[in-house]
Parts: C-alpha cells; structure tokens; sequence
C-alpha cells in the first residue's frame, strides 16, 4: 500500500487559478469498501479565460485515510497521510457515488 500526504486547504478561501478562481468549501469522510474515504467538495468559477465565463461544482478524491490530520505542514495547515485510489474500476465506482450524492459537475483523483 502507497501512501502520499495531503495537505488540507483553508475551506471557503477564494485561491486564484489561471483562469479565474476556486473555492475548497468542505471536506467529507464516509465509510466506503470498509475504508474511510476523503473527498473535498468546492465551486470552480472561470472569470479570466479567453474562452469566456463559466463555472461548476467539482470533488477531489484524495484518497483513504490513514492517519488523520496527523502533522502541520506549510503555513500551518493540517496534512493527513491518505492511501490513493488507483483502481479505475474503484474510481468509476466512487465517482457514480459522489455525484449521485453532490452537485458537482467533475470529480477528480489525485
């Protein structure tokens, strides 16, 4: 089993992106396979593309926890040690589950 570092975002900050902004606003830990899940739920809005406006809900799945909020990183956020999915059949599995569940419009893995 490979483990990564997550480091948690300050939720409902505004954090500029090259084609406009998003907004991490929530993060949630289910049950799933017997494991728990983290998967963080924001808002994306597109305000200075070339290509004109636009916007949308997205997840990001970082993966299963392992250890929880277990170290401070960089600027004093918190960092979780979490298990990647790598198994697309996992991540289509997952994916079904968060949008049946949430209002986003893109669900990614990192």
């Amino acid at each position: 089993m490979a483990t990564s570092l997550y480091t948690h975002p300050r939720l409902g900050e505004e954090v500029e992106a090259i084609s406009g902004h998003y907004v991490p606003q929530r993060e949630e830990r289910i049950e799933w396979d017997g494991k728990e899940l983290l998967y963080l739920v924001g808002y994306m809005i597109v305000d200075s593309s070339c290509c004109g406006p636009g916007g949308g809900g997205y997840a990001l799945v970082p993966g299963y926890v392992v250890k929880w909020k277990h170290t401070t990183g960089d600027e004093g956020l918190d960092v979780s040690e979490v298990e990647p999915i790598t198994s697309k059949e996992e991540q289509e599995e997952i994916k079904r589950m968060i949008t049946g569940k949430e209002k986003v419009g893109q669900v990614n893995f990192r």
